[in-house]
């Protein structure tokens, strides 16, 4: 075992150690008779509020319930619930903070009293995985807040993939973290559409006059959060989505299909130059040993906002021709289908019915060799690869709906897209390493990031924004406008594309209008409220300005001028 794995166990066991004794202390304080009401209490709250719709039964009667039969876990996350977050109208704070307050000077070591004060404000929160470091350790980060956690957990690290979204509670454990009873794993697709979610909760709050923070809500909302990933987990995976965690067993390669059709024609060089043109036809190349070898690609009738890659070999046909028969072979019926009905249309004029021809019905074709049937299914990944790699060549320089109709190196160049254009960089990555687990071609995107990310991602980067947007729409009076965008948005819990989007606003109308900014906030107001409204966003004029600290008025003045300035820009 390497010095660094003896490292790691060490660690591990030392907060396995001082977890149990954390867990202990307060369980035992808990435990007493006189918090039995709180505990009943708190139950049928979280029976309504955190199992499924449907489930009314088990909340109707409480007493009855037996939350030790839910394969989820639901006892372990009912009491970690109970006793860090449920406040009992009657004793007016959780049971951690009484515990707390109850114990004597000097009666709890120095890290224990940290880490429990920890374990007091802590909530339930959305993550995303940084580094995988070993089976038992991952360095999250707080989609939120943006700090970064060294956690250690009994194989957490198994299956995880980087850049994958986590819903779970980090508890501190002396100067590491481990999770509490939920740590769930999310397909990192999902992780802009439940901020989103999150976010419109939490703003339409804000709009009706809630004052407290993130953390405030979700603490008092972490049984939503973890029931809305659940229920759009299990959305996922019924709809055929790739996201669940894979385990140790999942290295073994797929067992692999493969189809074929035959088309025989009467006319070889017209017949081939007709496939040639056909759409989805990538390549026209001299056969091995036969005449002929095309590949084909199914039309994408939609585009990943991100621009991932859409080529799989399942979306993918090889086609060879020798003598006067085309061979087509594909890896699922459905894409054999729709590539022999394209070619047949595309040759109509030249197929030869069967049972006719020179020398009559040609023989029946033997069973699919296992040498021919290797030689083909590489053929399809080497198809699939230089697909996926020839779109990554191009994605840099590549306008996408995400970015607004921007590329990923203008939006960088402009110093306002970086940091979304990281997350979809993130998108890609995963995506191909889901890809790699899953035993299909996949391809390393390390060149998209060195081409569009610098090394020190923050301070270079956003030093180059600036130097790039004075050379641009944007003077240092503009930029204050949209800094402060950024820091206000950030704050309320938009997502990156919602930013990008209120921030390319603003630099579209600079653009038109040249305003005058004399007060920063009073032009971020009006763009965040004509961007919110634009989206659909449960904000009002009131709680804008509220949040900026500007009259309404003046709000309502400046959000006029930018819509006549932009023609109702967004509708």
């Amino acid at each position: 075992m390497s010095e660094q794995g003896n490292v790691v166990d060490f660690e591990k066991k030392r907060v396995e150690i001082r977890f149990r004794r954390l867990t202990e202390r307060l369980l035992t304080f808990v435990n007493v008779s006189e918090f039995g009401a709180v505990a009943a209490s708190g139950l049928r709250k979280f029976m309504s509020e955190a199992m499924p719709e449907g489930d009314d039964e088990a909340s109707d009667d409480v007493e009855g319930s037996d939350l030790e039969e839910e394969p989820d876990g639901l006892e372990n996350e009912f009491i970690e619930w109970l006793v860090l977050d449920y406040e009992d109208d009657e004793v007016g704070a959780s049971l951690i903070h009484t515990f707390l307050v109850s114990m004597d000077e000097g009666e709890l070591d120095e890290w224990e009293e940290a880490s429990l004060a920890q374990w007091a404000c802590s909530t339930l929160s959305l993550y995303e995985v940084e580094t995988v470091v070993s089976d038992d350790r991952v360095v999250l980060r707080d989609v939120l807040s943006e700090r970064l956690y060294d956690v250690i957990a009994p194989e957490i690290g198994v299956g995880m993939l980087r850049w994958s979204a986590v819903v779970t509670r980090l508890l501190a454990v002396d100067d590491v973290f481990t999770v509490g009873a939920t740590a769930l794993e999310i397909p990192r697709p999902l992780l802009r559409y439940v901020l989103r979610v999150v976010g419109h909760v939490y703003r339409n709050l804000r709009a009706q006059g809630y004052e407290g923070g993130w953390t405030d809500f979700l603490k008092s909302s972490g049984l939503s959060l973890r029931r809305l990933a659940r229920l759009m987990l299990s959305a996922w995976n019924s709809d055929g989505g790739r996201g669940e965690r894979a385990g140790k067993d999942d290295a073994a390669p797929p067992r692999r299909n493969l189809y074929r059709s035959f088309i025989r024609v009467n006319d070889a060089q017209r017949a081939v130059e007709a496939v040639s043109r056909m759409r989805g036809v990538r390549s026209v190349l001299p056969g091995a040993g036969i005449g002929v070898e095309f590949s084909w690609i199914r039309p994408q009738r939609s585009e990943d906002q991100s621009g991932i890659a859409p080529y799989s070999p399942e979306d993918i046909a090889s086609v060879s021709f020798d003598g006067d028969t085309f061979t087509i072979y594909a890896e699922n019926r459905s894409a054999l289908g729709v590539c022999v009905s394209l070619m047949r249309k595309a040759t109509a004029g030249f197929i030869v019915p069967r049972g006719q021809g020179e020398r009559g019905r040609p023989p029946k074709p033997g069973p699919l060799r296992s040498d021919e049937k290797l030689r083909v299914v590489a053929r399809i990944d080497s198809i699939a690869y230089e697909a996926t790699a020839q779109h990554y060549r191009r994605w840099a320089d590549t306008p996408l709906p995400l970015l607004q109709g921007v590329s990923p190196r203008d939006a960088v160049g402009s110093g306002m897209g970086r940091r979304l254009v990281q997350e979809l960089l993130k998108d890609i990555d995963y995506h191909e390493n889901l890809k790699r687990r899953a035993g299909a071609p996949w391809v390393d995107v390390e060149a998209l990031w060195k081409q569009l990310i610098f090394a020190d991602e923050r301070e270079e980067g956003e030093a180059r924004g600036q130097d790039d947007l004075a050379s641009g729409p944007l003077g240092p009076k503009e930029w204050s406008v949209a800094s402060l965008l950024d820091e206000m948005m950030r704050r309320d819990g938009y997502t990156e594309d919602q930013i990008f989007a209120t921030a390319k606003m603003w630099c579209d109308y600079v653009d038109r209008e040249r305003p005058n900014v004399v007060h920063a906030n009073t032009w971020a107001a009006a763009v965040e409220y004509a961007s919110a409204v634009s989206q659909n966003e449960p904000v009002t004029q009131a709680s804008v300005a509220r949040k900026y600290e500007v009259s309404v008025s003046t709000l309502s003045q400046r959000y006029r001028q930018i819509l006549k300035g932009l023609d109702g820009y967004g509708g």
